[in-house]
């Protein structure tokens, strides 16, 4: 599966964090500034929605990031990234209703990091884009989310990547205002309540291993203080153009019953297809919390726009085909049906992607509701990175 395609699965496949991508030896400070590295990205996205449960609406947002990554002086290095996002044809409707993700002006420095690389490990402090399975930014909007704290990745074991990480503070994709995300004690998740205050801070620890050929075992935990825990564990098993793949979630936020999520996946390439059937369960005590940040989102049956698969008492299930017309476009489709204690909701998507050697990659999903779910959704996003 190719990294440009739409939904969660480019997510998923990030590195917990990676390592300098600028890996040049500075003789002094200044030197490391002048060997910097500069990167950065242009997007435009536009959603539009048919609802049939609330009014119509639409908006375009406009993206722009500039990073720099100095080169390493005696292992230290800095990173910054500035984000700026815009929405001008947003009309009174569309304001409101993507208030708290795609509708938030203004600039953001959302990474102002100093790292550290000694041997397999690597140490970085400030502000960061960060990812486990349980505590994660998403990108999936013009916006990313971002972390503040420190958080420590090593090697060491061999196939091994261990990810510690404490964050005090979250940058959100808006303020909910108007504005571009703030940092702030308020940490959103991708599951009811959607929203926790955490005055002091969460914990999060990973560790993936894939000593043993074709297998890849995952397990990952975190701690919002007084406000809930999450672990996840995944077991994913490859040959040759086949993998199955198992998951559990089990969370409790603070005070409540815990929640319980188990799924199962199944993959094939066949020739130019990519095919996937997967099945989602929860338990029928609460509701599950999949961990801190919306990239912390991994269940199997996810869809393009509105699938939400951590509700209590919940059986989902998922088919899925992809056809890769070359190298650099694919076109597919999905079904998802969820089975809940009162309501049956599908979602049908279609879906396609071109990414140009020069940078530039748009795709486009549109996703029918049908039996209880009522809304139609559009979404397209270009991007260009430099």
């Amino acid at each position: 599966m190719k990294m440009f395609k739409l939904g969660c699965t480019a997510v998923a496949v990030m590195p917990m964090v990676a390592f300098a991508a600028n890996t040049e030896e500075a003789t002094s400070v200044a030197d490391a500034f002048q060997k910097s590295q500069i990167s950065g990205a242009f997007q435009a996205y536009h959603f539009a929605r048919e609802s049939g449960s609330g009014a119509d609406n639409e908006i375009t947002t406009l993206g722009f990031d500039l990073s720099l990554e100095t080169a390493q002086y005696k292992g230290f290095g800095f990173t910054g990234t500035f984000q700026h996002t815009s929405s001008p044809w947003a009309d009174d409707e569309a304001k409101q209703a993507r208030s708290s993700n795609m509708y938030g002006n203004g600039g953001q420095l959302s990474e102002a990091f100093l790292s550290y690389d000694i041997g397999n490990t690597r140490a970085q402090v400030g502000r960061m884009y960060f990812w486990t399975p349980v505590m994660g930014g998403s990108g999936s909007r013009v916006t990313r989310e971002a972390f503040q704290g420190i958080s420590i990745v090593n090697k060491d074991l061999a196939n091994t990547t261990i990810t510690a990480a404490y964050m005090d503070e979250f940058q959100a994709r808006t303020d909910r205002e108007g504005g571009i995300g703030e940092f702030s004690e308020t940490f959103r998740t991708a599951g009811a309540p959607w929203a926790f205050e955490v005055e002091d801070g969460v914990y999060a620890l990973s560790v993936k291993n894939t000593s043993i050929e074709n297998l890849a075992l995952t397990a990952a935990y975190v701690d919002a203080i007084d406000a809930f825990d999450t672990t996840y564990l995944e077991s994913a098993f490859s040959f040759a153009n086949y993998g199955i793949a198992a998951q559990y979630y089990s969370s409790q936020e603070d005070g409540e019953a815990r929640g319980h999520l188990f799924g199962v996946k199944g993959t094939a390439t066949l020739g130019k297809w990519d095919l996937l059937a997967a099945y989602t369960t929860t338990g029928d005590d609460a509701d599950v919390i999949p961990g801190v940040g919306n990239g912390a989102d991994l269940a199997y049956t996810w869809s393009d726009v509105f699938a939400y698969q951590y509700q209590a008492d919940q059986d989902a299930s998922k088919i899925s085909a992809d056809y890769n017309l070359t190298e650099r476009a694919f076109v597919g489709s999905s079904y998802v049906l969820e089975d809940g204690r009162d309501y049956k909701r599908a979602y049908t998507a279609i879906r396609g992607g071109y990414d140009f050697a020069n940078g530039l990659n748009v795709t486009a999903a549109y996703e029918m509701g049908s039996k209880d779910a009522e809304d139609d959704e559009l979404r397209l996003r270009a991007n260009y990175s430099f």
